[in-house]
């Protein structure tokens, strides 16, 4: 599963926003993914967003603060 792929899972799981770091603390401790890359949370966090710039309201993500992303409810 890709690190987007498991960020949407968890933050619809959760039903509440949450930074990239928490996010990707959450992957690795439930073994749903896995890196080598020294700044995981800034990849996750630019890939995020390279998904909502793309995609607009047909976005898996939305942002809600700085730093912080909701599932898009719309996309369920």
């Amino acid at each position: 599963m890709s690190a987007l792929d498991c960020a949407a899972k968890l933050l619809r799981e959760a039903g509440k926003p949450m930074n990239c770091p928490d996010l990707v603390k959450k992957m690795l401790a439930k073994k749903m993914w896995s890196t080598n890359g020294k700044t995981p949370a800034a990849t996750l966090y630019a890939a995020m967003t390279r998904e909502i710039s793309a995609k607009g309201k047909a976005s898996r993500f939305r942002k809600t603060d700085p730093g912080e992303f909701a599932f898009n409810t719309s996309m369920k």
